[in-house]
């Protein structure tokens, strides 16, 4: 294969897209296309090969060094995070808290879910106007973790402006001096609510997930202090930023397709499958990264060691060979998984309460409103990896 002559995907571009015609006609012409910085890999079977295999490491553990910050307490947090570690270190840790993260742990709090919906929803113009971000997707995913954590109602209203401000590791100023430290004070406050938290279960073990972390056992071993308090604050960071970012491009997507919102408040049964089809083609995750750890050979192409490989999962998400190029349809069943939660060792593992939330969420929002439609111009964050509004103003019109 002649790499040079492939197609150019300029992903630093911002005017770049990662559902473009131009990332369609690259994936029509092949598997694998040239980046400013390695190679992107394109189709649905070639990103669940690279998915799994171990000769690839999770590429996202040098964000922080790219942008300046290479010591103190957010690096320390951020490499040793189970989305940045690899190989047995991450087995063990996978391991342990599997046990703790499961469905049936999930489906006990689906009440909660449909009611904190209900309530926010209450909260809406006399109109159904709202500023969607501030009004439902923000509070609605960290209410959410807080109630699996255990976390005490007095506690949660802090949890909102630690998770936003940890959420400033992927901005393109973490290395400004201010936002470094807004970013660690928040994490440093969360590991202190963490370890008072521990402590507490430790002696008062409850239904919560930090009681099931604290004595969730494998083989002997368990999580040290450390790595239960970083895990505490990455499910608070990860279980809010792309729950709350999905569900407000869910919206979007809706309000593009009326017929489809419609037919979610005649059918609220299609909920799982609507969750799954606005993850497919409305992803707030479109890429991972991938760093070639030991050499590869794959459809004809050495991959040397160091190499960046960039897996664009909105891209596989689209793939024709799969999908057949349907568009937005929440009734109808697909052949295959989307890659929104990634695949192989690194699958989210914090799936099943993503897709419980929003599925609680859009079955009482279709079930109450007939319809979405813009109240003005969404805002949005930069493409950091993490894609969604940081403003949605909506008009859910109610029910006769």
């Amino acid at each position: 294969m002649q790499l040079d002559t492939l197609p150019f995907l300029d992903l630093f571009s911002p005017d770049f897209e990662y559902d473009s015609a131009v990332v369609d006609e690259a994936r029509a012409s092949g598997w694998l296309a040239r980046t400013p910085f390695g190679f992107a890999v394109l189709r649905y079977d070639d990103i669940v090969a690279m998915l799994k295999d171990p000769r690839l490491h999770q590429g996202s553990a040098a964000v922080l060094a790219m942008r300046g910050v290479t010591d103190g307490p957010l690096v320390d947090w951020w490499k040793g995070s189970l989305l940045n570690i690899d190989g047995a270190e991450h087995t063990r840790m996978r391991r342990l808290v599997a046990t703790a993260f499961t469905p049936p742990a999930v489906e006990r709090l689906r009440p909660f879910f449909r009611a904190t919906a209900e309530r926010l929803a209450d909260g809406f113009g006399a109109d159904g106007t709202c500023e969607f971000a501030a009004a439902f997707s923000e509070p609605y995913p960290l209410e959410g973790i807080c109630e699996m954590l255990g976390i005490p109602h007095e506690r949660r209203a802090s949890f909102y402006g630690w998770a936003s401000d940890l959420g400033l590791i992927f901005s393109q100023r973490i290395g400004a001096p201010e936002v470094r430290a807004r970013a660690e004070g928040a994490l440093l406050a969360l590991q202190e609510c963490a370890d008072e938290v521990i402590a507490d279960r430790r002696q008062n073990p409850g239904p919560d997930l930090v009681s099931a972390l604290v004595a969730a056992e494998a083989e002997g071993d368990r999580l040290s202090q450390d790595e239960l308090r970083g895990m505490i604050a990455g499910l608070v960071f990860a279980g809010n930023d792309t729950t709350r970012n999905q569900l407000a491009l869910g919206m979007l997507a809706f309000a593009k397709h009326p017929d489809q919102w419609a037919l979610l408040g005649e059918r609220p049964e299609l909920a799982p499958r609507a969750v799954d089809e606005m993850m497919r083609l409305n992803p707030t995750i479109s890429i991972v990264p991938r760093i070639v750890h030991e050499e590869i050979e794959y459809n004809g192409v050495t991959m040397k060691p160091g190499f960046v490989i960039t897996l664009i999962l909105a891209s596989a998400n689209r793939d024709e060979a799969i999908f057949g190029g349907e568009g937005f349809d929440i009734a109808a069943e697909r052949p295959a998984s989307h890659l929104t939660f990634s695949g192989g060792i690194h699958r989210c593992l914090g799936m099943w309460l993503a897709r419980a939330e929003m599925q609680e969420a859009l079955a009482v929002l279709a079930g109450r409103f007939e319809r979405i439609e813009p109240a003005g111009e969404p805002t949005w964050q930069p493409g950091l990896g993490i894609d969604g509004p940081t403003t949605l103003p909506l008009r859910f019109i109610p029910r006769a």
